[in-house]
C-alpha cells in the first residue's frame, strides 16, 4: 500500500514537472514572438521631437521673412489715402524736401528699400532703368524711401547704383511705419489724386511694374 502511494506522488510529481517545462516552452515562445524594444526609446523620441520643432521653426522663419508675391498686401489698403509726408533727400537725384501732398496731379511711387536687404540691391537698377525710361518725362514720380540705414549712407549707395530718382532719409522709420513696411523691398503705386491703387512687398518685375503703372493709368509696353 505504501508502495502504491509513493507510485502515485512520483506520477503526480512527473507531471508537475512536465506541465512546468510546457509552460516556460510557452512562455520563451511568445517573448520570442514579441518585436525587440529600442534601447534608447527615451533618446530617439527626444531626438525626433527636437527634429520637429527645428523644422516647424525653419519653416515660420522662411514664411516670415520671405517677401509676399501678391499684390495689395502693405499695410495702406489698396483704395485708401496714402499716409502724407515731408522728407529730405539725401542721394539719388535731386536735394531739398519732398512733399507728396505736392505730388497731387500726376502718379508717385514709393519704394522702400535699405542698403543692406540683397532683393533691394537687385530692384534697384531695374527701377532706375523704368525711372528714366518714364518718370523722368513726367509721367510718374519715384521716391526711394531708406529703411533703418545711417542718413550718411543713402549718397554713396546711390552713386554707387547711379541712381537718378530721389533717395529720401525717413527718420525715427515714421513713414514706414505709417505705411505698414514689415518687409523690403516694398512698392506703393499712388495715382494723381493721392489714393494707394496698388501694393507690392516683394522685388518688383517687369510684370508687377506694368500691373502697377497701369492701376495708376499709365500704360507699359
Amino acid at each position: 500500500m505504501a508502495h502504491k502511494i509513493g507510485s502515485d506522488v512520483q506520477d503526480k510529481q512527473r507531471v508537475a514537472r512536465a506541465e512546468r517545462q510546457e509552460l516556460k516552452q510557452e512562455l520563451a515562445e511568445q517573448a520570442a514572438k514579441r518585436p525587440p524594444r529600442p534601447r534608447n526609446r527615451r533618446r530617439m523620441i527626444t531626438v525626433i521631437v527636437v527634429a520637429v520643432v527645428f523644422i516647424l521653426a525653419a519653416l515660420f522663419s522662411v514664411l516670415t521673412l520671405l517677401p509676399s508675391a501678391t499684390s495689395s498686401s502693405g499695410g495702406v489698403p489698396v483704395g485708401t489715402a496714402a499716409p502724407e509726408f515731408v522728407l529730405s533727400t539725401y542721394g539719388g537725384g535731386g536735394s531739398g524736401m519732398i512733399d507728396l501732398h505736392a505730388l497731387r496731379g500726376h502718379p508717385v511711387l514709393l519704394n522702400f528699400w535699405s542698403e543692406s536687404c540683397p532683393p533691394c540691391r537687385v530692384e534697384m537698377p531695374f527701377l532706375e532703368r523704368s525711372y528714366t525710361q518714364y518718370a523722368a518725362h513726367g509721367e510718374f514720380t519715384l521716391l526711394g524711401i531708406d529703411q533703418a540705414d545711417p542718413k550718411e549712407d543713402i549718397a554713396p549707395f546711390g552713386k554707387a547704383f547711379k541712381i537718378t530718382y530721389p533717395l529720401l532719409f525717413d527718420p525715427g522709420d515714421k513713414v514706414n511705419v505709417a505705411y505698414g513696411v514689415t518687409a523690403i523691398p516694398t512698392t506703393y503705386f499712388i495715382d494723381s489724386t493721392g489714393v494707394v491703387r496698388a501694393v507690392f512687398v516683394t522685388q518688383l518685375s517687369p510684370k508687377t511694374m506694368r500691373e502697377g503703372l497701369a492701376s495708376v493709368g499709365i500704360g507699359m509696353p
